[in-house]
Formats: C-alpha cells, structure tokens, sequence
C-alpha cells in the first residue's frame, strides 16, 4: 500500500512538473513569436498572456490585442483571444473569438459581432504546426463598415481538412444560412425589391490545391497560392432564384484560371440584371447579352433555366459563346 502510494505521488509530481514546463514553454513560445513580429516590423501589442487548466489543460488568454502587417495594411484588434486545449493534446485546439472584434484593411474597418465564435483547429505536430482539418462556427454574426454598409448571418459553418492522397491540398466546405446583404447591395442587385431580404442559403464544397502548406508560415512569411480547384458545389438560393455551379480550374503563378464551369441558374434574368447592376457586365452589352442567354434557356428546354459553361481561357473569360472580358485574378494577399 505504501509502495502505490508513492507511485502515485510520483506520477502526480511528474504531471506537475510537465505541465509546469509546458505552460511556461507556451507562454514562452506566444511572447518570442510576438518579438519576431515586432522585429519584422509589425505592429504587434498584447497586454497579457495568461495560461490557465493545470493539470490537464492549456488554456492561453491573450489580452488587449493588436495585430497589424504593414506590408500588406490589414490590422486586427480583440480585446482577448483564447486558444483551449487538454495538455496531453496540445495541437489540438479550440479557438474562441470575443464578442466583438474589428479587422482594418487599407479600404475599410469592419467590426465583427457576434452571439458565438469559435473554431477547433488540429494541428501537425511539428515545428511549423501545419493546418491538417479546422471547423469554426459564428451565430448571429454582424459585420458593420467604416464606408456605411452592415451584414448579417444567422448561421454560418465553415470546414477545411487536408486531401491524404494530396500534397497541400484541402477540401473546403462553407454553408451559410439567413445572409442578409446590405441595403446598398440589396438596392443595387435587387432595385425593384421583388426579392427578400435575406438569401436563404449559400454552400460551398471545393477542393483546392496550394503552392505551400497552410503553416505558421503562411502567417509569417507569405500566404500559399491557388494552383487549382476542383468545385464540387457551389450553390445559392435567393427567393426563387437559385444558382449552382460546378466544374474545375487550374491556376497560373500570375492567379490567372484555365478551366470551365458549368452554371445552372433558374430564373437568370434577375441574376443578369444583377450582373449589369454591378458592373460585372457592361449596360451597353445586357440587351445583346440577354437575346444571347433566351436562346441558350430555349435549348434547354425551359426559359426560365439556363445551363451554359462558364469558359476561363488564355486570360479571358466567356460564359457560353459569348465573351464577357479579362479573367479575374485568384491571388491571396
């Protein structure tokens, strides 16, 4: 009996000494990668770190934080952030983001409330801690911007794991449900105000491959580059109009496309007045362009249907015949 309950003492003692080595290594390893910053010339601010959860967790809280790269001008600023995991899982994480937190861009501030926002996130474990699968949740989300505009989402859910059979690969899968755009945009797609304000749903699931593994880095250095996509799904549903496409792309060095997607969209009109509304296609061109679209819908079979392939080619895209112009640029700043 006495032998057990020195073992025991022992073990217990071990534990303690772990995670003391381990907490203080934590905060240790947040302050040295905060200096790195401050010596890359970032702006780089934390009023407290504080770990928490002996003896079987590592709870990080950092306080008073202000974040901001100056080569690419986007800052962001929480007043804490935490990171939760069990101390014999240390790469396996939760992150929990507060109420409320504000992200600036050279174009705008957007601040960022919310009723819950929170990620798990699995870790390689290795020095670079590469992203091998993440899954964050926000509910009730509020996004409200410096140039007048507000969005809102009831539900969004977003997940990315990596490919196994593929190097630096993951498959991405986004669904939003109760997105309500900003009464700008809401005019401006939607001016006759046939439509809800709210679309219902919006989903994603890509796979997509990068230059680079999604790793410390990524965060440090520079962010890897689309090479491909593989798109699965994606679809939308707004009123009665509903959109979906899929299809795959390859992308150059320069983040121009090469590939084609096939559309599928049910009353396209009000997705071409849409287009036309924001510039996507020019107003001199949407008459000629609408005849165009009536006679592809009539080949289908129902006009109020249109299924056509969205061709991305030598630096140009087209939807169907018709030519709408440059390719957008897929680069990751």
């Amino acid at each position: 009996m006495n032998r057990l309950i020195v073992i025991l003492l022992v073990i217990s003692g071990l534990w303690m000494g772990y995670w003391v080595v381990g907490s203080t290594a934590l905060e240790r390893g947040m302050s040295a990668w905060i200096d790195a910053r401050r010596a890359e010339g970032w702006a780089a601010d934390v009023g407290e770190i504080d770990v928490a959860g002996f003896p079987n967790r590592f709870d990080s809280t950092l306080t008073d934080v202000h974040l901001a790269d100056p080569e690419t001008g986007v800052a962001w600023s929480a007043p804490f952030f935490q990171i939760l995991a069990l101390s014999y899982r240390p790469n396996q994480v939760i992150a929990v983001w507060p109420d409320e937190h504000v992200l600036s861009t050279p174009l705008q501030t957007i601040t960022f409330t919310s009723d819950r926002a929170r990620g798990s996130v699995y870790l390689e474990a290795s020095s670079a801690l590469a992203l091998d699968r993440a899954t964050i949740v926000t509910d009730a989300l509020r996004m409200r911007s410096t140039l007048g505009w507000t969005v809102t989402l009831e539900e969004g859910r977003f997940a990315t794991e990596q490919i196994p059979a593929r190097e630096n690969a993951h498959r991405i899968g986004t669904e939003m449900a109760g997105l309500t755009p900003s009464l700008a945009t809401r005019s401006l797609l939607d001016p006759a105000g046939v439509l809800p304000d709210t679309i219902e749903r919006v989903h994603l699931d890509a796979s997509v491959g990068f230059t680079a593994p999604w790793d410390r880095f990524a965060l440090e250095e520079a962010r890897p580059q689309v090479t491909d996509i593989d798109l699965q799904d994606l679809s939308a549903r707004w009123g009665d109009v509903t959109f979906r496409a899929a299809g795959s792309l390859s992308v150059d060095a320069d983040g121009v496309p090469e590939g084609r997607i096939t559309i599928r969209a049910v009353e396209w009109r009000r997705l071409l007045d849409m287009a036309v509304a924001t510039g996507l296609v020019a107003e001199a061109l949407g008459p000629t362009l609408e005849r165009a679209l009536e006679l592809m819908a009539s080949l289908s079979g129902r006009k109020d249907t249109l299924d056509a392939p969205l061709t991305f080619q030598k630096g140009f895209v087209s939807f169907g015949p018709i030519p709408l112009g440059p390719a957008p640029r897929l680069l990751i700043r």
